[in-house]
């Protein structure tokens, strides 16, 4: 197998090598064809207060905050609402209007976008375009728009509670003003319970079924009232806790840079020329493989198969001890000896009388 991959490759080495150079040039050709680009970046600490009572995500409680809003930034950049919004605020703002400008939006950030995590509270933005005023623009717009959009969501997530706990207040102080009248119409019409409860106590009160029933309901009632009140009160701290973090936690604290003069990210672009080898490194292996199992011709009795009947050998003839120097009308001269000889042998003897 190995003969016959050997002998594949030396009868068609121009085609196998040609995989391996070819994509590797024309992928190196096309990085360096590449316009350089500046880039632009700022810094932003964020950090999560913990001398202020808001509530948390207990699935983000134990991350660092720099993790959790990298993590939350790059699911805000796969929506296309706010990158609509990013690029609004921007010179790439036509691309809005383009029809093909979907496809190199998506392009553009996946390609010259990146939020690097550096440490447990700095995230680096990174941009770069061809020019400086487009890559400073960009990379303000995000730190913006991720700023306003977390402080809505925030505001709107506070605002969707507190109206659910207003209405659960409501209803509990409806039940409690039930539960109180019901209780009051009871007592006016059994004085003697009142007189009860005011000469022995609530507790001998409570021997009369019905009142025990009555102030049961007004207890619970008023336990669900104020557990209604005490969750409103949480959540309006919440929001107004949430607002003050927005400015605490999420801060610029490098103002937003660009580099004076335009490159390339050779770091990044070297990796397209090593793939673009690797895959024609493949390539030319399977072709290999493909050309060496598609070759059934027979070289050796190895290569017949036991059933065969082998009729004769053809010896591999070497010629000896031939002029170096023969010229180009050996092989002539030898057909011309061996055709004389037969030609000699098969001719009739007229010297016989």
């Amino acid at each position: 197998m190995i003969e016959k991959m050997v002998e594949a490759f030396f009868r068609h080495w121009l085609l196998l090598v040609v995989a391996i150079v070819v994509i590797p040039v024309d992928v190196t050709a096309w990085v360096f064809a590449t316009p350089a680009q500046y880039e632009a970046q700022t810094g932003v600490w964020v950090d999560r207060p913990t001398y202020l009572n808001f509530s948390a995500d207990e699935l983000t409680r134990y991350l660092p905050p720099a993790t959790v809003q990298r993590n939350h930034l790059l699911e805000l950049m796969q929506t296309r609402t706010f990158i609509s919004d990013v690029i609004a605020a921007t010179a790439l703002k036509p691309l809005l209007t383009d029809p093909s400008g979907a496809a190199a939006t998506d392009q553009i950030f996946a390609r010259d976008f990146d939020v690097v995590q550096t440490g447990d509270h700095l995230l680096v933005l990174q941009f770069r375009a061809e020019q400086q005023a487009v890559a400073v623009q960009v990379v303000n717009s995000v730190v913006n728009q991720f700023r306003k959009r977390v402080a809505e969501d925030r505001q709107a997530q506070a605002q969707l509670a507190i109206t659910f706990y207003e209405g659960r207040q409501a209803d509990a102080d409806t039940q409690v003003s039930g539960a109180r009248g019901d209780l009051a119409k009871y007592l006016a019409a059994n004085p003697s319970i009142a007189q009860t409860i005011a000469s022995r106590g609530l507790e001998v009160a409570r021997l009369d079924p019905q009142f025990a029933d009555l102030q049961r309901r007004v207890d619970t009632t008023q336990s669900a009232s104020e557990s209604a009140r005490a969750a409103l009160a949480a959540a309006q701290l919440d929001y107004s806790a949430g607002v003050q973090t927005d400015a605490l936690g999420f801060k610029v604290v490098d103002q937003t840079g660009v580099s004076p003069s335009p490159s390339r990210q050779l770091r990044k672009a070297l990796v397209y020329p090593i793939v673009a080898l690797l895959v024609g490194i493949l390539l030319s292996g399977s072709l290999l493989i493909l050309l060496t199992l598609s070759d059934h011709s027979v070289r050796s009795l190895a290569d017949l198969t036991p059933d065969l009947v082998i009729l004769g050998v053809m010896p591999r003839l070497r010629a000896r001890n031939l002029p170096r120097h023969s010229g180009a009308h050996l092989i002539r001269r030898a057909v011309g000896h061996v055709a004389g000889g037969a030609r000699a042998l098969g001719a009739p003897d007229r010297s016989a009388p």
